[in-house]
Formats: C-alpha cells, structure tokens, sequence
C-alpha cells in the first residue's frame, strides 16, 4: 500500500511544474479577452457595454491598433486615462503581461476610409488647414500637403494636439476609426504633386539660369546638406519664393501657384534623389 502511495506522490510532483508552467504560460489574446473585451471588445471593437460608458465611451482598438505607439499603449494600460472608465491595469497585469496585450492588439488589423477621412477633416480640420490642406486660412497651421509626420505622429497630433498652438486634442471630438480615417487621408495629400508637370513648369520658369535641379547651388545654412533632395519640402519652398534669384525670376515665381511650386518641387527631388 505504501509502494501505491509514493507512487502517487510521485506523480503528483511530476505533474506539478507542468501546471505551474502552463499558469505561467502568458497568452495575450487569453489576456486582453480577459481584461480588455468587456469593454473594447472581443475583437477589438467598442462592445455595447463599452458604447454605454459615461463621461466618454471606450475607444475602437482595431481602427488605431498599428497607429499608435508601444510606449503610449503601455503607459495607458497601465496606469489608465484619468476622467476615463479606462482604469489601471498594472494591479492585475504585471510588466510582460502587458507587453503580450500590447502584442495582441498590434495584430489588429484596419482597412481605413478614406471617403469618411476626406469628410471628416473638411468638417473638423478645414477651419485652420483648408479645404485642401493647404493651410491658407491665416491661422498659422501646418500645410498637411507639405507634411513630414508618419502616420503615427498624424494620429498622436489629433489624439493630443500640439502644445501653444490653435491644434487642440481631438480624441474627446473624434471617433478612433474617424481619427484613422482622417489620418491616412492626410497622409495621401502628399502624394498629390505631378513630377512630369514640375519638369515643364521647371523648363519654363527655371531652366534659363538652372539647366537642371542639380546645377543648382545651395547657399548658407543649407550648404552643409547633401543636395535639395535633403531639404524639407518647406525649406525649399521657402527658396523657391523667396531665395536670392527671386530679384531676377519674381515675376514667373509669383505666377505659380502652390500646386505648381509642388509639381516643380517633386520634379526636382525625383532628379536630384
């Protein structure tokens, strides 16, 4: 009997460090369904409890689940948005635990529409960028067709807007799914310009004193750059409008307007890349 016993003792050992792996085995779908689903979820969409929450309903994790950052995923799970029902996480979810929520949710994925992107911003953004983005309202916002933010900056600027200027946060005024929208209808603004129209307008109102882009010459503090395809698009518009050779070339320049100055400005990053 007592050879049945140790036996059994045995095997329960044996078992035991199988169970505690199996516990510690971190799963983050098995997580977020835990944790997360009942308010955003199960699939990363706002669920009807999430959609009834007060002051604010939870957010749609899918529509911004590749837009926005680790570091800002991890700080919100763990410490919550104070005003929120979004309440700290870090009392039931330690440090790698979250890192495998946040790997979940990153496989998220979202197919954005740019039709509602493209009404969204002309109801909510236009006021300061214009109808096109272009940002000729006299209220010194950003010319979006100039932009160099990544997708994740457009998103992080609406979601926080930017310190001492008119760009207040949207997060409380746009839906996470308008936010997307918005931000990769921004993001397809900047690919508007017509490099083989820049080559004509460039032949036209440049050629007589710049053969080509390369030819061209930079001066003080752009100097040290390798070439124009180094310049920021508004430095060097900044220099077509205003640089030196305006005394000699203003009147053509005046002439152009801004989506000429950003076909030519194409034209030459394509020739001097």
């Amino acid at each position: 009997m007592r050879i049945k016993q140790w036996i059994g003792a045995l095997a329960a050992l044996a078992i035991l460090p199988m169970a505690a792996s199996a516990a510690n085995t971190m799963d983050g779908k098995a997580l977020y369904q835990a944790n997360c689903a009942k308010c955003h979820g199960a699939t990363g969409e706002v669920s009807e409890y999430g959609k009834s929450l007060k002051p604010f309903p939870a957010r749609n994790h899918r529509a911004i689940a590749k837009l926005i950052s680790r570091d800002e995923m991890r700080r919100i799970i763990t410490y919550g948005i104070k005003g929120t029902a979004m309440t700290p996480k870090k009392y039931t979810l330690d440090a790698l635990e979250i890192e495998e929520v946040i790997d979940y949710i990153k496989t998220f994925d979202y197919t954005p529409d740019l039709a509602n992107g493209k009404k969204r911003f002309e109801a909510v953004c236009s006021s300061c960028h214009g109808m096109d983005g272009r940002a000729k309202t006299g209220v010194g916002a950003k010319n979006l067709v100039y932009t160099k933010l990544s997708l994740t900056e457009i998103v992080h600027t609406m979601r926080y807007g930017r310190p001492n200027t008119l760009m207040t946060s949207k997060r409380h005024q746009l839906s996470n799914p308008d936010i997307a929208d918005i931000a990769y209808y921004v993001d397809s603004l900047r690919y508007l310009a017509n490099p083989a129209n820049g080559k004509k307008l460039y032949a036209r109102n440049c050629a007589s004193c710049h053969a080509t882009p390369s030819d061209i010459k930079l001066i003080g503090n752009a100097a040290t750059t390798r070439s124009i395809s180094d310049l920021s698009d508004r430095l060097l518009d900044l220099r077509i409008r205003h640089g030196r050779h305006v005394d000699r070339a203003g009147k053509k320049v005046e002439k152009l307007s801004s989506d000429s100055i950003q076909d030519i400005m194409a034209y030459m990053r394509v020739s001097t890349h």
